[in-house]
């Protein structure tokens, strides 16, 4: 689904990512790990041609994004869920409007049936009460679960998840990973989902990647990270 080769990127003179390397298979759950500003967010922008490297490539989907044409962009972008670290709701919309929203730009689907899909989602995620609410109304759990159905509603091939479990109580907390267990196993997804802890790694993955110095040093079964000795990966268990 995703292939990055040799990537490199910077933020002004702040080297980000030096010689980043990784593939996402279909049907996987492949977790990044590692501390904030190790560069996580970047690569997922990276993937999705939101930011471009210096150097290397990205294919996605078998389309070389960087020398792709902007309608291909386009369709794949549509292929693709994306949750930001942040739910990045518009505050003027209400839940219900910002979960059709991508329907009503992106498809000529009818009111009813953009109403059938999104209640849909919203019933799947539990927050169906809350269709009405603006998000300044509700708590982060219930933004956060907004921002999930908003990235299902295209009913995309690849979910992309920056810390989906970040910043949430512990009843939040259970809610997301059980949520996403269930696209793992009963939706079959493919998703590629950023941690900040090794333990978020266990919830989420199949394999696993930890990253350093703008490249994987670890990169294996999600059950084998806890036979590394090196004392950075051990410092991500918390």
């Amino acid at each position: 689904m995703i292939r990055m080769s040799d990537i490199g990127f910077s933020y002004g003179e702040t080297k980000v990512l030096d010689g980043f390397s990784m593939e996402l298979h279909r049907g996987e759950v492949f977790v990044i790990a590692g501390p904030n500003e190790s560069g996580k967010s970047s690569i997922l922008k990276l993937c999705v041609g939101l930011l471009e490297p210096s150097r290397g490539e990205v294919i996605l989907q078998g389309v070389n994004i960087y020398e792709s044409a902007g309608f291909e962009m386009s369709a794949l972008r549509q292929s693709i869920g994306y949750l930001f670290q942040h739910p990045a709701l518009i505050s003027n919309l209400t839940v219900y409007d910002n979960v059709a929203l991508p329907l009503r730009y992106h498809t000529d689907l009818s009111d009813d049936n953009i109403k059938k899909r999104v209640d849909e989602k919203l019933d799947l995620l539990g927050i169906i009460k809350e269709s009405k609410f603006f998000p300044a109304t509700l708590s982060y759990n219930k933004r956060k679960l907004a921002g999930i159905a908003r990235a299902l509603i295209m009913e995309p091939e690849l979910l992309i998840f920056d810390e989906p479990a970040a910043g949430l109580d512990p009843t939040g907390y259970r809610t997301v990973v059980s949520f996403i267990k269930r696209l793992k196993t009963e939706f079959k997804k493919t998703m590629l989902i950023t941690v900040n802890s090794a333990t978020g790694a266990m919830a989420f993955g199949d394999r696993v990647g930890v990253i350093k110095n703008g490249r994987f040093i670890f990169t294996g079964k999600t059950e084998d990270i806890k036979t590394i000795e090196d004392p950075y990966v051990k410092g991500l268990f918390f």
